[in-house]
C-alpha cells in the first residue's frame, strides 16, 4: 500500500468515526431517531483549502422514541403513542468542523483557522416552505468547546478541528419546520448552510 493510500485511509477513517449518523430509515414513509437529528455530513472545498463539517441536534429524550409516519400527503409525528406537533422548549446544536478533507494532507483553510486560533460567524433561523424567520439563541452566541488537534498517525501533520454548541428557543415551533444554521467566515463570506428537522 503506497504512502498516499495509508494517509487517505487513516484520514477518512477518522472523519467518518467523528461523524455521528442518527436517523434509522424504516422505509420512505416511516423513520425513527436514536436520541437527536443529524445535520448531515458537508465536505467545502475553499480557495484556500477544504472543511469537513457535521452535527446533530439533540434536546434531552425528546427524540428518542419519536416516529415520523407518513399519513396521506404529509408527515405526522408519534410519540409512545401520542401525537406530537411542536419541538420542545430548546434544542442544543452540536457542530464539528475539521480543517482537512482532501485526499493529500494540505494546509487547513486561512479563512478559518489560523494557527493555533479558528474565526467563525453562526446564524440560525426557521425554515417553513420556502420562508426564513430569525431563531432565538440562548444565550445569544455560540460556544465552541475549542481548538484541537487530530494527529495522523506516523506523519508529523495535525489536522485542526472545533466543536461548537449553540442553544436555540424552540417552544411552540411546529415539528415540520427545518432548522438552518449559516456558518460564516471571519469576513462575512457565507461557508455552508445546514438544515435538519426530524
Amino acid at each position: 500500500m503506497s504512502r498516499q493510500r495509508y494517509c487517505r485511509g487513516i484520514l477518512l477513517l477518522l472523519i467518518f468515526c467523528t461523524l455521528p449518523i442518527s436517523a434509522e430509515a424504516r422505509g420512505k414513509s416511516e423513520a425513527t431517531y436514536d436520541g437527536a437529528i443529524d445535520f448531515g455530513s458537508q465536505v467545502l472545498h475553499l480557495d484556500d483549502g477544504c472543511l469537513a463539517l457535521a452535527g446533530t441536534v439533540t434536546s434531552g429524550s425528546f427524540f428518542e422514541d419519536l416516529v415520523r409516519v407518513r399519513t396521506g400527503s404529509r408527515f405526522e409525528y408519534r410519540k409512545r403513542g401520542r401525537v406530537v406537533t411542536e419541538y420542545p422548549e430548546s434544542l442544543t446544536t452540536s457542530i464539528r468542523i475539521m480543517g482537512q478533507c482532501a485526499a493529500t494532507l494540505s494546509n487547513p483553510p486561512s479563512s478559518v483557522f489560523r494557527g493555533d486560533s479558528y474565526s467563525l460567524r453562526f446564524q440560525v433561523e426557521w425554515k417553513d416552505g420556502m420562508q426564513l424567520r430569525p431563531a432565538v439563541l440562548s444565550p445569544v452566541v455560540a460556544h465552541c468547546t475549542g481548538y484541537s488537534s487530530i494527529l495522523i498517525p506516523r506523519q508529523d501533520f495535525t489536522i485542526p478541528s472545533i466543536s461548537c454548541q449553540l442553544t436555540v428557543e424552540s417552544k411552540g415551533v411546529p415539528l415540520a419546520d427545518h432548522l438552518i444554521v449559516s456558518i460564516f467566515a471571519a469576513d462575512g463570506t457565507r461557508l455552508t448552510r445546514l438544515s435538519a428537522r426530524p
